[in-house]
């Protein structure tokens, strides 16, 4: 858990939508409905709505799905969910057979983005490179074009 979620005290309709959502995955898998429960539910990391960009929450859960056949299945669930102007929307759900599978996926939803591609040095150099050579070819073909209409006479 980051340090960020451990300090937010979240509202009753934050808990409630998150816990519809966990439920819903154990629905959309086939598990029952009634018989099939969420477990310890919680906000993993939290990244706050600021004015460059949208906020973001990952929230983990354990759950117990009991399957068409009666088998009790332990799950391994995350939920992203977007901050869009103060709104809560849900972005990404995920469930797992293991609980490695999914701290990867949530290690890889926490990591810092990458850099841009056109923020390398290399990648700068290429481009200009390109412009360059075209600016070169573009002057050399119009002083050749030049001298073929008027250097003639």
């Amino acid at each position: 858990m980051t340090p960020e979620a451990d300090k937010i005290q979240f509202s009753r309709q934050i808990w409630q939508a998150a816990s519809d959502h966990a439920h819903r995955c154990l629905v959309r898998r086939e598990f029952c409905p009634e018989q099939s429960r969420v477990e310890n539910l919680r906000c993993e990391h939290f990244v706050d709505e600021s004015e460059f960009g949208y906020g973001k929450q990952l929230w983990c859960f354990e759950a117990i799905g009991i399957d068409p056949v009666g088998r009790r299945h332990v799950l391994y669930g995350a939920l992203e969910f977007s901050i869009q102007y103060g709104l809560l929307e849900a972005s990404q759900t995920a469930m797992f057979d293991d609980v490695d599978h999914r701290d990867a996926f949530l290690q890889n939803e926490t990591r810092p983005p990458r850099r841009i591609v056109y923020q390398y040095p290399s990648t700068r150099f290429w481009i200009f490179s390109a412009w360059a050579s075209i600016a070169i070819l573009s002057t050399i073909w119009t002083a050749a074009l030049f001298n073929f209409l008027y250097g003639n006479r």
